[in-house]
């Protein structure tokens, strides 16, 4: 069920909110030069105490596949819409949509995610074999004794003093090591926050490693999977028509438009998957709103790795293979095909589906979501066909 992958410890420790971007990328800058692991650079610059590693740490020992990554489970039971939810895969919005159509169809809620391309197969058998594990009274590094231990809160005595206590008492264990005056109730709450934190780490962990496995077995993205459902593709399209300005914007589906959602700020895959992407390469800060989601999952973790060559210097050559292995991306089509008319066709002989936001080439301008076919390419390359809507060889 499992598919294996490294999952980077910075990323942990900012989920848990232990540090901020400003301070892993100090770290990581610090690392290149002098090969010291991240954690050690923070704990000595006095971002993070040795104890702040010891939970991260072990939580990132269990992420390599969806079997060791369930064994986590810990904290009360939740329901599979608040663990979607918590995670940020889903909005609350999204969750009660979900709901409505199970309670309409009667279908099993997880059914319901599946065919709403909200969930693949190994998604759902993750998610489900977790809400198990909190049923049951495994050792987890993520139980709220263990992370006062690993923080160094309360003494392993003092943990299984508590634990012997507990057996013959209905309280729970935070209950107990306050009252024995072991933790304090700031202490206590520190950790509940931590764990809190920390299982939403894992949560998305176990989502990313269920939606690597079906891309591994050759299945399409979450997100074009999403994009099958049809209101859901009226939302996206709508959203396209909203902010890529004047030029190609998947033209032939127009008849497909809806106001809905048309003024949201948000991006596309933050509207769908209910959560934020940050994207750190260079020119990131003006790229189209559809290239950084593209980019948020493209990570080399959630999807195949996907990295930068940011362009726009009209009158340069920019070949496709310069410095990077992907396509650039950024340029104003219309100022490269004005400074270079031999080698681009103007934008106003375009005639396909090929995206254009602000001007702009993107992710989305060769790669069109709403194809759930592989590589989702925007049209046929056969024979360069895609390569030569824009370049005249």
């Amino acid at each position: 069920m499992g598919h294996s992958a490294k999952y980077r410890i910075g990323s942990i420790l900012m989920g848990a909110g232990l540090v901020n971007q400003q301070q892993l990328d100090s770290a990581l800058e610090e690392h290149k030069r002098t090969n010291e692991r991240v954690g050690d650079t923070l704990i000595r610059n006095g971002v993070l105490r040795s104890e702040d590693l010891a939970a991260p740490l072990q939580v990132q020992e269990h992420l390599g596949t969806i079997e060791s990554a369930v064994k986590l489970a810990a904290g009360d039971r939740q329901l599979l819409g608040q663990l979607l939810v918590q995670s940020g895969h889903i909005s609350s919005g999204q969750l009660d949509q979900a709901v409505a159509e199970h309670q309409r169809s009667g279908e099993m809620l997880g059914d319901v995610f599946k065919r709403f391309g909200i969930l693949s197969e190994q998604q759902l058998k993750g998610l489900l074999a977790f809400q198990q594990n909190q049923d049951s009274s495994h050792v987890s590094p993520l139980r709220l004794g263990e992370l006062l231990v690993s923080t160094g809160r309360i003494a392993r005595e003092q943990l299984e003093d508590a634990l012997l206590k507990q057996k013959q008492s209905d309280k729970n264990i935070g209950e107990i090591l306050l009252e024995a005056g072991y933790a304090t109730p700031a202490c206590i709450q520190h950790c509940v926050s931590l764990q809190k934190m920390l299982t939403k780490t894992v949560l998305a962990a176990i989502l990313a490693l269920g939606m690597g496995a079906e891309v591994h077995a050759g299945e399409m993205c979450t997100f074009s999977t999403q994009l099958q459902d049809s209101t859901l593709r009226a939302q996206y399209i709508a959203k396209v028509a909203s902010e890529t300005g004047n030029m190609v914007a998947y033209n032939t589906h127009s008849d497909d438009a809806v106001a809905s959602d048309a003024s949201d700020d948000g991006s596309a895959s933050s509207f769908f998957f209910g959560k934020a992407t940050t994207v750190k390469n260079q020119g990131s800060s003006t790229l189209d709103s559809f290239s950084q989601d593209c980019l948020g999952c493209h990570d080399g973790f959630q999807a195949s790795d996907r990295k930068v060559n940011y362009k726009n210097t009209p009158g340069q050559k920019s070949h496709w293979n310069d410095g990077a292995s992907e396509h650039p991306i950024g340029m104003n089509y219309a100022a490269y095909a004005a400074m270079d008319p031999k080698s681009y066709k103007p934008a106003a002989s375009f005639g396909s589906k090929m995206m254009f936001v602000n001007g702009r080439v993107g992710c989305t301008t060769c790669h069109d979501p709403l194809n759930p076919e592989k590589s989702h390419t925007a049209k046929s390359d056969y024979r360069s066909a895609l390569c030569l809507t824009c370049h005249t060889k």
